[in-house]
C-alpha cells in the first residue's frame, strides 16, 4: 500500500475534467492498484470496472468512471466505501481528479452483484488539490466525537454524500474507536441518504485506517458484542 495519508488533507472532489482521458498504460496502473485494495470485510465479494460512460443523473461528465460492484450482504456498503476510498486517494496521488457519484449507474451490471456507487476520474480541468486545510467545510471535531484520538482529524475530513458527515466516533482509553452512523429522523432524508451514509462510514474508516498506518500501528476492525447503544445512531463497528 503506497502512503496515501497526506492526500487526505488536500484531496477534493473534482467535477470538471480534461475529456481527452488517460492512456491505456495509466488505466492499467489504476486497475492494478484496484486489485490490491484492502477490504474491511474480506469475505464480501467485490469487483470494479473502468467504464468510459455510465448513466449519470447529475451534471458531472468525466472521461472515465469506476463502476463498483459488490455482493449485497451485511456490511457491503461500509466495505465498498472503505475499499474504494483507497482508490480515490490513489488517483489523487497520481494527479487525477475524482468524485463520488451517487446519482449514477453502470450501463451494464455484474450478475448477482449490487452497484452501490460510481467514481468519476480523469485529468482535472480545475484545481486538483485544496491549498489550505481551512477550505474543508466540515463539522468541528467536538460535534462528531467524544473522547480523544489523534487519528480523528483524518476521519473528520472524509467526503460524504451532500457533505452530511453523518458519522460519530466514541474513543476509548484503550485506543479503540467505536464508529456510528447518525440516523435521520426525517423519513425522506433517511430514504435518500441512508445507504450513502453507510458507504460514507466506510470512507471515514478508511481514513482511520490510513492514519493508523501513518502512526506505525496495527489496524483491525471488529463488530463487538454489547457495543454501547446511542439513541439516534447505528453502531457500525470498532477500530482497534
Amino acid at each position: 500500500m503506497p502512503d496515501l495519508y497526506d492526500y487526505i488533507f488536500k484531496r477534493k472532489s473534482v467535477r470538471k475534467y480534461d475529456m481527452t482521458g488517460l492512456s491505456e498504460l495509466e488505466l492499467d496502473e489504476m486497475r492494478g492498484f484496484a486489485d490490491s485494495l484492502k477490504p474491511l470485510y474480506p469475505s464480501i465479494k467485490t469487483a470494479c470496472r473502468i467504464d468510459s460512460s455510465v448513466a449519470v443523473f447529475c451534471p458531472v461528465r468525466a472521461p472515465h468512471y469506476i463502476s463498483v460492484f459488490s455482493e449485497n450482504t451485511e456490511g457491503y456498503l461500509e466495505n465498498a466505501g472503505f475499499m474504494f476510498q483507497q482508490l480515490d486517494l490513489f488517483l489523487s496521488s497520481k494527479g487525477c481528479g475524482s468524485c463520488w457519484l451517487g446519482l449514477a449507474k453502470p450501463i451494464s451490471r455484474v450478475r448477482g452483484m449490487a452497484s452501490p456507487i460510481i467514481l468519476s476520474f480523469g485529468r482535472p480541468a480545475e484545481n486538483l488539490y485544496r491549498d489550505d486545510i481551512t477550505k474543508f467545510r466540515r463539522k468541528d471535531i467536538a460535534e462528531i466525537s467524544k473522547g480523544h484520538d489523534s487519528r480523528l482529524e483524518a476521519a473528520r475530513l472524509a467526503p460524504s454524500a451532500s457533505n452530511t458527515q453523518n458519522w460519530f466516533f466514541a474513543c476509548g482509553d484503550d485506543g479503540r474507536v467505536d464508529v456510528y452512523q447518525k440516523l435521520f429522523s426525517n423519513p425522506v432524508k433517511a430514504a435518500m441518504y441512508g445507504n450513502f451514509n453507510r458507504l460514507d462510514a466506510g470512507i471515514a474508516i478508511c481514513h482511520l485506517y490510513l492514519a493508523t498506518l501513518h502512526e506505525g500501528r496495527e489496524f483491525s476492525f471488529i463488530k463487538k458484542d454489547g457495543a454501547e447503544e446511542m439513541k439516534g445512531y447505528l453502531y457500525i463497528g470498532t477500530v482497534i
